[in-house]
C-alpha cells in the first residue's frame, strides 16, 4: 500500500522534473549536457512558462489544500467539543446509575427486613391465636 502510494506520488512528479532536470543541470555544471544529447542549441533552450503554470497550478492546489485544512481542522474542533460534552454526559449518567443503584440495594434491604418482621408477626399472632383457641 504505501510502495502503491510513493509510486503514484513519483509519477505524478516525475513530468515536473523532466522539466526542471536541464534548468538545475545547467545551474550546477554550468553547461547542459541533456540539451547536447538532444540535438545542440535549440534543444538547450527551456520554455519556462510550461514551469510556471505548473508551479501555478502547485500553487492553487496548495492554497486549497491549507484551506480544506484549515476547514477540517474546524470540524475537528468542533467534533472535540461534542466528544467532550458526550464524556460529562456520560460521567453524569453513571453517577446516577451509583446513586439508582445504591437505593436499589436499601430497598432491598428494607424489603428483606420487613419481610422478616412481617414473618415473625404472623407467627407470633397465628401462636396468639392458638393458644387463645386452646383454652
Amino acid at each position: 500500500m504505501q510502495i502503491k502510494r510513493l509510486y503514484q506520488q513519483f509519477c505524478d512528479i516525475a513530468p515536473h522534473l523532466a522539466r526542471l532536470l536541464p534548468m538545475l543541470e545547467r545551474l550546477v555544471t554550468g553547461t547542459n549536457f541533456t540539451a547536447g544529447l538532444a540535438g545542440g542549441a535549440a534543444a538547450a533552450a527551456v520554455d519556462l512558462s510550461g514551469v510556471h503554470g505548473h508551479l501555478d497550478a502547485m500553487s492553487k492546489a496548495h492554497t486549497a489544500l491549507l484551506r480544506q485544512l484549515q476547514d477540517q481542522t474546524v470540524q475537528l474542533a468542533g467534533v472535540e467539543e461534542e466528544v467532550k460534552r458526550l464524556r460529562m454526559a456520560l460521567e453524569h449518567t453513571e453517577r446516577r446509575i451509583e446513586g439508582v443503584e445504591t437505593a436499589v440495594a436499601s430497598v432491598g434491604l428494607w424489603v428483606k427486613v420487613l419481610g422478616s418482621t412481617a414473618v415473625v408477626l404472623l407467627a407470633v399472632i397465628a401462636a396468639m391465636i392458638y393458644i387463645l383457641h386452646a383454652r
